[in-house]
Order: structure tokens, then C-alpha cells, then sequence
């Protein structure tokens, strides 16, 4: 592979491996000679070696000598141990050459990793492109991409035998609707069916669901999603599987079955050997099916069919280290570089999917009306003249019918209680008088940050860093909702004959039986209930706050809610006390994808993310100002200004598609400029998660 091109004179250091020499120099090129006159190999005596954690303009390859003893072991891929600037670094190597531009001896490699070689092609194209959409350096993205090694574990990896693929492994896993009814509409059933033949024919489908309760409450993901995998694997073609998190990845791999033995798991919270092993596993092809969170996205999975993506708009995706991937982008990423099918399951509809299903690149799957009306739970709001209570009495109708305290015929079980956790409190009051505050503008209830604010309405947008309580005129204020101990507690005084389960903070259950019982969770803490929750009550008003996806989120987290609640056709019940008209009209009609497609509407006509790609700069005033100069002075009418904030410091610019790798270029060019000058960091992200 060719080198990269760079700018000239941007990488003369001086004393550095390799390092950019004049003609002359290069005329005097004779022979290649090792430092500390080790014998250099007979053949290729030059390696290329790209360095790990190294700042941005050393993210190039640099020439080191390949001594005799290690002819054998210096291939392209592996790992090797050098010395750069004194220090002994961790690199890969890219090729092996036979001459080298640099005059003089070359620093020889000290020693070899490992002789597995990880920087195969594919993993050195899926980094190199990650690198390029996001701004950032192959080195960043190969750090978040290849585990530390660990001898132990690759030992154990490499001595494991491929397990046999079953036969009938498709027959296994029945598509849902063929061992029973279907977790969707019949439209929804038809396109899945075409889906799940087009992967048996390896002919790389995409196609995204929006899945209603149904007979699998919660978990008929699980049901789509293995039949998917089961037929790409019984095609001879390997699946790639993330999710959110740690409990979804438990429901998963308690359902694998016959598919268990050529599974493995990649996970953060993995130890280094169990990590490494796994990576090793699913690297040489040993593992057919590899599921995992967001440490996962970018695992080398050779002859990948099918990718799934399991709620793509979950917080947890959001990569925190440069150069800042997002899982969802990366495996739209991988499925354009390797024709892979993808199947994206969740019970809401990002923004970003919708955008995707109507410019016809992927498959939309979706109920009609009557499908969700009787598939979903039936949705209740409180009677007007209780809705300003936080806990009307309805709420203990609801819970004391799905404990089977009642006679109507309703379904008995669990319940659950959704606390919101973050964001915005719902409610406020005066601190003084006790007044609940209202939008001086519109009259709704008033939401703040916190007691002392900002405060901000979720009806008409208004957004003020002080108010005054209109009667006493204070400006000490206090929240109005309970947290999940004061709502736990207050269940339990009211039904003290049931068992109340709390899950919140660090003790998050993963699933509860089927038995009656309360459960309060806070909102992204909701377990499964085996079968399915027999009600659900959604507590206040859930908005993150003011935010360009302020609503999307509050309708995601309830929509996720309610997708654990049982049909209505098995009188599976919801209590919605939510006060935002948006998110309220949703989860009556659990009509996520028609909710996409009116918020992609609005993007489009005032032309915000995702319509557009984003630039984000952030750093000291002046240095930001400079970095910006030097990009719009090379990609003159890109960029437009959305956002600028002070304290710190930061720029948001929007940019068209057909910018955005001009755009990307120039800013990691300016980047890696600034770097090997020694100007103050301007941090750079493309594409920032929740940019406004």
C-alpha cells in the first residue's frame, strides 16, 4: 500500500527514524545499515512501522531495520517493540521494504510482539476509513480498535478449534411469525421474509425495524436478530452483534443456544486476557458470531455477512475517545466497505435511520395502525382534574388491577414505575411559598436545570437563567418530583403484600420473574420482566432539557418503557403522566417511525444535523479563530456557523455531504500542521453526539 502523501517539509524532524531526507541525501542511498551493527536481513532488511500513542504528526510510518534474527518474524501486521526518540514504543508494522529513504543506519526492531499478525488489510482499511470520516489518525483509531495484547489469552485463543456450524442451525431459530405470531404487522413480516432470503443468497440486505411489544415484550429483538445471524452463519458468512449495554448483552446470551459455541463476547468490562482471547477468537475466524457493546464496533471479523445494531440511538454508543466514532456511523461505515447486510432493531426510530430509510438505502420495517394498536400496550392518561399530581389515584388503580387486587379483567404481573433519572426536573417550586412555577409565557409548567436554574419550558422554548416566583417574588426554588427511594417507599406503605424492587444508580437489575410485584426503575435502568410487564406507570414529565433532540430522547426512553409492557390485545396497560404533547401522542399511537419522519422534516427545512455534517472546535478564543481561518481559507463557503459558546471556548459549523471529505481532509491537514509546529491544542470533532 502506498504511503500517504504529506505536505512537504511538515515532517522533517530532525533526528527521528526515518525522517524526509533532500536528493542528495538520497543519492548517497548504498546499502541499509542497522544501528549498533546488528546484521540486517538478506531480504527486505526495511520495515514500516506505524507507532501507537504517538502525538498527531508522528501518526506516519517510519523505516527501521529488520535484523537476521528476526527475518522470520517481521511480517506485515504484527506487532514489534522500537526506539523513538529514546523510548522504547509499541508499533505495527505496515510492509517490508527493500530500501529505505533514509541516510545512514537505521534503528533496528528490538522484538516481536507477537507473530499473529492483527494490522491485516481489512483492519488497516476499516482504520484508515474511520480515520478519514472522523478527522482523526489511524493510531487513535487502531487503539480503540486492537486490545492490548495478552500472551495468556492468545494462547488459549489460537489453540481453539472452529466449532462445526449445525445443520438446520436456520430451523433453530425461527423467524418471528413462523413458530407463532409475529412481533409485528403483516407488511413488517413480508419485508423481513425477503430480508432473511436475500442474506441466505449472501446478497448484503439492509433494513431497519421498529418493533412493537407483541408476544415478546422487550426482547423480540433478540427473536429477529438471531434468526438474521443464524442464516448469514448457516451461508458460511460471520455476524457482528452490538448492543447498548451489559444487559442486553446477558438477554442475548442467554437465548444463543445452538449458536453459543461459535460465539464470543466483546465487552469493556472484560479483563485484559478474557478481551484479548475473544478478539483473537473472532480475528481468525475461530468465532462465527461475535456480540458485544460499543467495544465491539470496530473487532476484526473476517468475511463479515450481517451486522446488527440493537437501538442505535442509546447514549452508550457515543465513543468518549478520539477521534470520537459513533457505532451507529461505523457500521454504516463497515457495511459500505464490505457489502454486508445490516439489521438495525429497536422499539423507536432515530432520526438519522429515518434519513436512511427515505433516501431508500435501507429497508423500513413497520406496523400499520391497527397492527400497533393491538400489539402495543394500551396507553392511559390521567383525568384533568388530577393531572397536576404527581401520584393521582389512577396510579394506584393501574398498579392494584395488575396485581389482581380488582376484579377487571386486565393482565396480572409485575408493574413497572419509570422515574426519570436525568436531565431537566420536571416540576419546580418557590422554595418560600410553595408555589409551582409556570412559563410566564405560555403558562405551562416551568422545568430547570436545578433549584438555582437556568429554567427552561419544553411547550414554547423559552429559556431564562433566573425567574422570580410571581406571588413572593424569591428566587429560591425546589424540585417538585420524588426520587426512586421516596416513590419505593410510598409504593410500599400503599401495597406492603408485594414485594417493590428498586433499580437505579449501581444496583441495576437485569430481569425480574413473572410473579406480581412493583418495580421502580429510573429511566434507562428498566429490567426485563419474564413474559413481559402486565403495566406500566411513566412518572412526571421526562425532557432532558432544551436541545435539538431534547423530545427525540424523552420519546426514545419512554417508547423503551413501554416496549417491556404486554400487548393490549393481553391487557397489558400504560399510565402516561408525561405533560409534553409530543412524547404523549407517540406513545399513544406507538408510532415511532412517523415521529422520525416529522422531526426529519423539520431538520430539513432549517437545515440542522442530520441533513448536515458538523464540525465542532473547541479551545482557547484565539486559537480557535486561527484554526477555523486556516480550514475556511481552503474550503472557502463550507462551513456555516450554528453555535459559538464561550467558557470554554467552542465553534459549532454545519457542512453539506458533498463537503464533508474536503472538509474532513483539511481539518485533520490543519490539525496535524499545528501539531508538528507546537501550537496549543484546538480539539476538532466531526459529527459531535447531541451537538446542539
Amino acid at each position: 500500500m502506498a504511503r500517504p502523501s504529506e505536505p512537504p517539509g511538515l515532517f522533517d524532524e530532525e533526528g527521528l527514524p526515518g525522517a524526509g531526507l533532500s536528493e542528495a541525501s538520497l543519492s548517497a542511498f548504498v546499502g541499509v545499515r542497522l544501528r549498533g551493527g546488528a546484521e540486517a536481513a538478506g531480504e527486505l532488511p526495511v520495515a514500516q512501522v506505524l507507532l501507537e500513542g504517538t502525538v498527531p504528526h508522528l501518526a506516519r510510518p517510519f523505516d527501521y531495520g529488520v535484523p537476521a534474527t528476526l527475518d522470520a518474524q517481521v511480517r506485515p501486521g504484527v506487532r514489534v517493540r522500537v526506539r523513538f526518540s529514546g523510548r522504547l514504543l509499541s508499533g505495527f508494522v505496515l510492509e517490508r521494504t527493500a530500501e529505505t529513504a533514509h541516510a545512514g543506519e537505521l534503528a533496528p526492531i528490538e522484538r516481536v510482539v507477537s507473530e499473529l499478525p492483527v494490522l491485516t488489510p481489512p483492519v488497516r482499511t476499516l482504520a484508515e476509513a474511520v480515520a478519514d470520516r472522523w478527522a482523526g489518525t489511524v493510531p487513535d483509531v487502531l487503539r480503540l480498535a486492537v486490545p492490548p495484547r495478552h500472551a495468556a489469552g492468545e494462547r488459549s485463543a489460537l489453540a481453539a478449534e472452529p466449532a462445526a456450524v449445525p445443520e438446520n442451525l436456520a430451523q433453530a431459530f425461527p423467524a418471528p411469525g413462523e413458530a407463532g405470531p409475529a412481533p409485528a404487522g403483516a407488511g413488517a413480516g413480508a419485508v423481513f421474509a425477503d430480508f432473511l432470503s436475500a442474506l441466505e443468497e449472501s446478497a448484503g440486505p439492509r433494513a431497519a425495524w421498529a418493533l412493537t411489544p407483541g408476544e415478546e415484550p422487550g426482547t423480540g429483538w433478540i427473536t429477529a436478530g438471531l434468526a438474521a445471524a443464524a442464516r448469514t452463519i448457516a451461508a458460511g458468512r460471520a455476524v457482528l452483534w452490538i448492543v447498548p449495554d451489559h444487559r442486553e448483552l446477558s438477554a442475548l446470551a442467554a437465548r444463543l443456544g445452538p449458536l453459543a459455541p461459535l460465539t464470543v463476547r466483546l465487552s469493556a468490562d472484560q479483563g485484559p486476557q478474557a478481551r484479548w482471547s475473544a478478539w483473537v477468537r473472532a480475528h481468525t475466524g475461530t468465532a462465527r458470531l461475535v456480540i458485544g457493546t460499543r467495544a465491539a464496533a470496530l473487532a476484526s471479523v473476517p468475511d463479515l455477512g450481517l451486522i446488527v445494531l440493537t437501538d442505535d440511538g442509546s447514549d452508550h454508543y457515543a465513543e468518549p475517545r478520539a477521534p470520537y466514532p459513533h457505532v451507529r456511523e461505523v457500521c454504516l461505515l463497515r457495511v459500505r466497505l464490505t457489502e454486508a447486510g445490516l439489521l438495525m432493531l429497536g422499539s423507536d426510530r432515530t432520526v438519522e435511520v429515518q434519513r436512511l430509510a427515505e433516501t431508500g438505502w435501507l429497508a423500513s420495517l413497520e406496523d400499520g395502525r391497527a397492527e400497533r394498536r393491538e400489539r402495543a400496550p394500551l396507553v392511559l392518561i390521567p383525568r384533568a382534574d388530577s393531572a397536576q399530581e404527581r401520584m393521582p389515584r389512577e396510579v394506584f388503580e393501574v398498579i392494584r388491577d395488575a396485581l389482581g387486587r380488582t376484579r377487571r379483567e386486565v393482565a396480572e404481573g409485575p408493574v413497572l414505575v419509570q422515574v426519570p433519572r436525568a436531565g431537566y426536573l420536571p416540576i419546580v417550586a418557590c422554595a418560600r411559598c410553595g408555589d409551582v412555577l409556570a412559563c410566564p409565557r405560555c403558562e405551562a409548567h416551568l422545568a430547570a436545570a436545578g433549584p438555582q436554574g437556568p429554567f427552561a419550558c419544553a411547550h414554547c422554548g423559552l429559556h431564562e437563567e433566573r425567574i422570580a416566583c410571581p406571588r413572593c417574588r424569591s428566587d429560591r426554588m425546589r424540585a417538585v418530583v420524588r426520587g426512586v427511594e421516596r416513590t419505593a417507599e410510598e409504593l410500599e406503605r400503599a401495597f406492603g403484600d408485594f414485594p417493590v424492587l428498586r433499580s437505579a444508580g449501581e444496583s441495576i437489575l437485569a430481569q425480574v420473574p413473572g410473579e406480581r410485584s412493583i418495580v421502580v426503575a429510573t429511566t434507562g435502568a428498566e429490567p426485563y420482566a419474564e413474559g413481559g410487564y402486565a403495566a406500566a406507570v411513566l412518572l412526571d414529565t421526562l425532557w432532558p432539557g432544551p436541545g435539538l433532540d431534547g423530545i427525540e430522547r424523552a420519546v426514545s426512553r419512554r417508547l423503551r418503557a413501554l416496549s417491556l409492557v404486554r400487548a393490549a390485545s393481553a391487557g397489558g396497560r400504560a399510565l402516561v403522566l408525561d405533560d409534553t404533547p409530543t412524547v404523549v401522542r407517540t406513545l399513544q399511537t406507538f408510532d415511532p417511525v412517523g415521529h422520525a419522519r416529522a422531526v426529519l422534516e423539520d431538520r430539513r427545512a432549517t437545515r440542522l444535523p442530520p441533513t448536515v455534517r458538523t464540525l465542532r472546535l473547541e479551545g482557547e478564543r484565539r486559537e480557535v479563530t486561527a484554526f477555523l481561518a486556516e480550514v475556511e481559507a481552503q474550503t472557502p463557503d463550507a462551513l456555516r456557523l450554528l453555535l459559538a459558546e464561550e467558557e470554554p471556548h467552542s465553534r459549532l459549523l454545519a457542512f453539506d455531504y458533498g463537503r464533508a471529505a474536503a472538509v474532513c481532509a483539511t481539518v485533520r491537514a490543519v490539525s496535524l500542521r499545528r501539531s508538528a509546529a507546537g501550537e496549543p491544542v484546538v480539539r476538532h470533532v466531526i459529527d459531535s453526539y447531541r451537538p446542539l
